[in-house]
């Protein structure tokens, strides 16, 4: 009974308390008697499996709530928040299976556990009593050392050491799941997703119940399919496959934990990014009536109204969300990102503040505030803002990409380049990151390897905008204004709102001496960039160097009374 009671306290004490140290545990010999642990069992794998109760790593965000539903997408989004409880109580499964070699004594101890909070707790006690779970293998030795390392590694940040030590554990014993799922945690750490996703795959087919596997399968597959989509449109793409496979694996996972809400949300997100719609709303509906007093399902709900085009249901799922919890910042977060969809910026801003009030660690709400800075023209508290996102989650390459272009419009080109440079390796499709990567080549004057960049983008992608705006800005700084207005004529094809194209044409027409051509182009400048006609601003659009300041200062002085309020306004 002790040893019940022993390994009852340690599982029972990482739910009372967030950090917890395991000094020694009563453990179950081979031969059925108790006794105290010296410390930790490496024979039998013990020491991996408290790691991984100890060293709960938190993946990536979920697909995230609003994106991927046509039209109604919102320019700002956030990822729902995962529930930890999956992870502890499947790395509390690989203590129990360690110890006892038994899923049923397991499951014991894990309902001897159980606690109000952790909703999702009996279902899998029954589950684990009802199906055993595949039986951990007699660790070889220097296999238990190795894996832990690896987990002691990935806790240090350091994927490339965690990534040898795994394989290490593979080479010894490759039938070991836990290896398998560690390096593929390695791998994803590491950018390498493709490789990360073969790898849980193996550990899913070594144990089929493992609810973390199949968790950190279907979020890296998820991830993959939108690295993917930016490039890969036709059907049957690899995006689509990743898709699908994520969607698997989350219905699966759904299989062994039926009651959890948080799981149902994220299949209803799947549903709202492949478009049903429909399908969404009903199993979000199911899951309210289901936990009726659950504030964050309430934020699911309100986003796939939101999707939905039904604002004011959306607002009244928020609203009874901060009810139930007022400091529950994703409800903050996800009608802030409403009202900014609604252009409602003032409401939108105050929203944001109050997520970051409640919830000072959700970087979504540092992006989105981010995002009203800009849209203001505040660049210096939009810079602030983006950096604590990138503080905050360093997997948000959007965040990166943005302060990079921040940093490059001030003329921080090596900050830049560094940030950029990570961007384009995790995503090498991304072309506006490759774009601003060849913005710091112009900024520096290296004009012949900015002209090789951007001939390589558009003969990547010919009716893509980026090349085409980067080959205009090179072929004006070369004094070819036609070969630069018809640059920009195919940039503004694809892209009509870009500011720094309508601003180059402006000037460019002018010096050609079209002058009524380039008032019109200027206007249509000024209302996407109210401050154009400011030398500052207009410099930074065209990537002004010193030769170009005295042909700027003379073409604003001509013409700021054209974006001058009429008589009497």
């Amino acid at each position: 009974m002790h040893c019940w009671v022993g390994l009852m306290m340690a599982v029972a004490s990482l739910f009372m308390s967030g950090d917890f140290m395991i000094l020694g545990l009563t453990t179950v010999h081979e031969n059925g008697f108790c006794g105290g642990s010296r410390g930790i069992l490496e024979g039998r794998g013990f020491r991996p499996a408290v790691r991984a109760l100890t060293h709960h790593f938190v993946v990536p965000p979920l697909p995230l709530a609003g994106e991927g539903s046509g039209e109604r997408e919102s320019p700002v989004t956030a990822g729902l928040e995962p529930r930890p409880s999956a992870a502890i109580f499947m790395a509390a499964k690989d203590l129990g299976s360690l110890l006892f070699g038994h899923s049923e004594q397991t499951a014991g101890v894990l309902c001897l556990a159980q606690d109000d909070r952790f909703e999702s707790v009996g279902p899998f006690c029954c589950l684990a009593q009802q199906t055993a779970a595949p039986a951990s293998p007699q660790l070889l030795p220097g296999v238990a050392e190795a894996v832990n390392k690896g987990f002691d590694l990935l806790a240090r940040q350091d994927p490339a050491g965690a990534e040898a030590a795994f394989r290490h554990a593979i080479d010894l014993q490759p039938e070991v799941e836990m290896a398998h799922r560690g390096l593929g945690m390695a791998l994803r750490a590491r950018g390498q997703n493709e490789a990360a996703v073969r790898e849980l795959e193996v550990a899913t087919r070594l144990d089929p119940s493992d609810a973390d596997a199949h968790y950190e399968l279907a979020s890296t597959a998820w991830a993959l399919s939108r690295q993917l989509a930016g490039s890969q449109r036709a059907p049957g793409s690899p995006a689509q496959d990743y898709r699908a496979l994520a969607a698997g694996e989350y219905k699966k996972l759904a299989a062994l934990r039926p009651q959890d809400a948080a799981l149902r949300q994220i299949l209803a997100e799947l549903d709202l990014e492949a478009g049903r719609k429909e399908e969404a709303l009903a199993e979000m509906q199911e899951v309210a009536r289901a936990a009726p007093d659950d504030a964050a399902t309430h934020v699911a709900l309100g986003r796939v109204y939101f999707a939905e085009a039904e604002e004011d249901k959306a607002a009244a799922e928020y609203q009874r969300a901060l009810q139930l919890n007022p400091k529950e910042g994703q409800a903050y977060l996800a009608l802030g990102q409403m009202r900014f969809f609604e252009r409602r910026y003032a409401q939108a801003a105050e929203n944001f503040q109050h997520a970051i009030e409640v919830s000072p660690n959700l970087g979504p709400a540092y992006a989105s505030m981010a995002q009203i800075y800009m849209q203001q023209g505040h660049s210096a508290e939009a810079r602030k803002m983006l950096e604590k996102v990138v503080a905050l989650d360093p997997e948000d390459w959007q965040s990166q990409y943005q302060l990079a272009v921040l940093m490059n419009s001030a003329g921080e080109v090596g900050a830049a380049t560094e940030l950029l440079e990570k961007v384009t390796q995790l995503h090498p499709d991304y072309l506006p990151a490759q774009e601003q990567l060849a913005m710091g080549l112009v900024r520096r004057g290296d004009l012949r390897r900015a002209t090789a960049k951007a001939e390589a983008l558009i003969a990547e992608q010919p009716q893509a905008a980026e090349g085409h705006r980067l080959r205009a800005l090179v072929l004006r700084k070369q004094h070819d204004l036609e070969g630069a207005l018809a640059e920009a004529a195919m940039a503004l094809g694809t892209e009509p709102d870009s500011a720094s194209m309508l601003a180059l044409e402006s000037i460019s027409l002018w010096e050609l001496k079209r002058k009524k051509d380039a008032l019109v182009a200027f206007r249509a400048a000024a209302k996407l960039e109210p401050k154009v006609a400011t030398a500052e601003v207009f410099c930074r659009l065209l990537v002004c160097d010193a030769s170009d300041i005295s042909g700027v200062s003379d073409f604003l002085r001509r013409n700021r009374w054209v974006l001058a309020p009429p008589p009497g306004q």
